[in-house]
């Protein structure tokens, strides 16, 4: 769901933010139901589960706060059955991973900062 994103940030531009705040939304309401599923239903097919990393860098990038609390949850429920990550360190891991998506350090900084709002 996000690959047009990712693309754009390897190429060291940010996305448009209108239709990212689309995807963004139903994303959030694919793993919304999803999730609410028993773990056994969850599938690893993007398409119909997006990837949470992905997710997460759509509402940083977004500045959205509301949906970030709502991605936190998500976060939350999904590390409890998988991996056991806390939510800080699965952030960390999904921030870092972001920056490294960054062509250059000019616009690893100009990423940093826009996380940060």
């Amino acid at each position: 769901m996000f690959t047009e994103m990712i693309n754009t940030l390897k190429r060291g531009i940010l996305p448009d933010p209108a239709p990212l705040a689309g995807r963004c939304r139903a994303a959030l309401s694919k793993k919304l139901a999803l999730v609410s599923q028993p773990p056994t239903y969850w599938i690893n097919d993007p398409k119909r589960n997006p990837v949470t990393e992905h997710l997460l860098w759509a509402i940083l990038l977004l500045g959205d706060s509301d949906l970030l609390d709502v991605v936190i949850g998500i976060i939350l429920m999904e590390q409890e059955e998988t991996e056991g990550l806390s939510a800080e360190k699965f952030m960390q891991q999904s921030i870092n991973h972001l920056l490294e998506l960054a062509p250059d350090k000019t616009f690893r900084q100009q990423l940093k900062y826009e996380i940060a709002k």
